[in-house]
């Protein structure tokens, strides 16, 4: 940020519109003086007043005033807050008379965090955290939020980086030393401590994600062909008519979204248009874009109509539709004995199972090389009971159930590049020979130690602090 850190900011640290009560807070060198801008004396340090604000001799409102003493404050510095009523003359009124006053400005996005920030008072990750826990919308996500807060990923990654620095210096003291050969036992308790921090960030960074998952959300798209009850599951799911359902195929022409909390990660669930053949310019482009938000998705589930006997007959064709999307795409793919295979999970639901008999674990035979192999459900749309064991089967597939509650430390893909870095870098070092060539070694132990310090702002880039704070709201 452009402003000088030595200012002293203030601004409106509440939501917007009207309120009981707001808060304004101001930190900086001159906090305690923005009391008297108002004719009322300053509270004693960690204490607060109850106080009349006065404007032109009249009442303005009748406040609680704080005062925070560096550095035993929020941000380190000198803190007042004005908790007034929430009342838009209100407001108004008292930022306005800070506006004219002398030695102040309005905080940036984000200041009063990145003040605490650089006093010491939390670590990147802790801001990350705060910053989750302002969007957090799930439990899941809460929890996940104050964990980062705790330190759950800060206490791991200093303690790594600290094995690695000293594992620097030792092999810097061989440097030095040159003409002196490395002690055996030494040399493999350095090699013995590198492998276990190899292992040990690799199976963090085996967690498939799940960290991300909950913190971004997850995207569900239903395809299936028309009329196969898609709009149907999908109101199951929302609890309510979020799309219109009705027996005349083509009804659904655009992606209906719908936002839910799923067993704890918020999930969009998109209810796509039926596919088959049509002449219709908008239905071809609605079943285009069906086939793209599939490809795109986080979790692919096709319904089909299980009281029709031609279903296989469908899956197959919108399983190739879904395939050649991908491939097209370049997307979700990765290369397996020289074979593409797709990535995105896949669920197959057997629909309309009051109707007629369907057959749940019906292995569907299908010859494409880029296909995988399907989980299949059968349920009735109309049944809720159904709709539970269908919700059930979609979490179990986002998320991976051999991670408990709070054992996953990596919330961010900032934080997995780091920590894979880190992890590459390690296996390079072991590769130089320590006798030989200790300071190959020594550069990608350094290496390694500054790719974990970016994740808890141990080492300084002011662009990646400049983008963290930025998505901060003023006030924060």
């Amino acid at each position: 940020m452009s402003n000088n850190a030595n200012d002293t900011i203030y601004a409106v640290a509440t939501p917007p519109g009207r309120s009981a009560i707001a808060v304004i807070r101001i930190s900086g060198g001159n906090a305690a003086k923005i009391p008297a801008l108002f004719s009322v004396p300053c509270p004693a340090a960690g204490q607060f007043n109850v106080s009349r604000l006065m404007l032109a001799g009249k009442i303005l409102d009748q406040v609680i005033l704080l005062f925070m003493q560096g550095p035993h404050s929020s941000t380190g510095e000198d803190v007042c807050e004005i908790h007034c009523h929430g009342s838009r003359a209100v407001i108004d009124a008292i930022i306005a008379h800070l506006e004219r006053a002398s030695g102040l400005r309005l905080a940036a996005p984000g200041e009063f965090t990145q003040r605490s920030f650089l006093n010491g008072k939390m670590d990147l990750s802790g801001v990350e955290g705060l910053a989750d826990l302002i969007d957090a919308q799930t439990p899941a996500q809460l929890n996940q939020a104050w964990a980062q807060i705790d330190g759950a990923l800060r206490a791991p990654v200093m303690a790594w980086r600290a094995e690695l620095i000293e594992i620097v210096a030792r092999l810097e003291a061989l440097i030095d030393f040159s003409d002196e050969d490395l002690p055996f036992a030494i040399e493999q308790n350095l090699r013995d401590g590198t492998k276990s921090l190899i292992t040990s960030l690799a199976e963090n960074l085996s967690d498939g994600g799940v960290g991300e998952l909950v913190r971004d959300g997850v995207v569900v798209a239903l395809v299936g062909p028309a009329n196969a009850g898609k709009s149907t599951v999908l109101n199951g799911l929302a609890g309510r008519a979020a799309a219109i359902v009705s027996d005349e195929a083509g009804t659904t022409r655009d992606i209906i979204r719908i936002e839910l909390d799923l067993f704890g990660v918020p999930t969009t669930i998109l209810d796509t248009a039926g596919i088959r053949n049509t002449s219709g310019r908008i239905e071809i482009e609605g079943i285009k874009r069906s086939i793209t938000a599939a490809a795109n998705a986080d979790l692919i589930v096709v319904i089909l109509d299980g009281s029709d006997n031609n279903w296989p007959e469908a899956c197959a064709k919108i399983d190739d539709a879904i395939n050649s999307e991908i491939r097209q795409s370049q997307t979700n793919q990765k290369i397996v004995s020289g074979k593409i295979i797709n990535t995105r999970p896949r669920l197959y639901v057997l629909n309309k199972a009051d109707l007629g008999t369907v057959r749940a674990n019906y292995q569907i035979e299908h010859k494409d090389k880029y296909s995988d192999t399907y989980d299949m459900l059968a349920i009735s749309a109309k049944k809720q009971t159904d709709i539970y064991v269908l919700s059930t089967a979609l979490a179990e597939r986002l998320v991976p159930l051999n991670h408990a509650e709070g054992s996953v430390i990596i919330t961010r893909q900032r934080h997995r590049r780091s920590i894979q870095a880190a992890h590459d870098a390690l296996g390079r070092a072991l590769i130089h020979d320590f006798q030989k060539a200790p300071e190959l070694a020594a550069e990608d132990f350094r290496f390694a130690a500054g790719a974990l310090g970016r994740i808890t702002g141990e080492i300084d880039v002011e662009e990646l602090l400049s983008s963290i704070f930025s998505a901060f709201c003023i006030g924060k």
